[in-house]
């Protein structure tokens, strides 16, 4: 039978800059499926340093009814960060970037506090 793939539980990514060595996100949710991205961050009031949200496939976010701004980070296929909104507000949507397939939702400011950049690598590790 076919379906909607629905997760019994939550996975988790810890996520590493290659160029600066440090772990930039130590609790990432793993949305790759349509019920994880649907469902994102909504009902959250925030996130602490270190949690996240990994979207994929993905290349543009939306804020609608969220209550908090984030950082968020667009990865093409390999890692590699091709485009960061470091304070994107509630209501607001995203451009709409070409070439990635993936992004990470931080919180507001994250990529100016951890020191990331277009062009760094980011590296998925499986976490908790």
């Amino acid at each position: 039978m076919g379906g909607i793939k629905v997760p019994s539980k939550k996975q988790f990514v810890q996520v590493r800059n290659e160029r600066t060595g440090k772990w930039v996100g130590t609790k990432v949710i793993k949305a790759d499926t349509f019920w994880l991205r649907l469902k994102g961050l909504l009902g959250k009031s925030g996130l602490e340093e270190g949690e996240g949200l990994w979207l994929f496939p993905c290349h543009q976010v939306h804020m609608l009814g969220m209550r908090f701004p984030l950082s968020v980070w667009f990865l093409d296929q390999k890692g590699f960060v091709c485009a960061i909104a470091d304070e994107l507000e509630p209501m607001r949507i995203s451009p709409n970037v070409k070439g990635a397939s993936s992004a990470i939702e931080f919180p507001a400011g994250w990529a100016e506090l951890s020191g990331t950049i277009v062009g760094d690598k980011l590296i998925m590790e499986q976490g908790l």
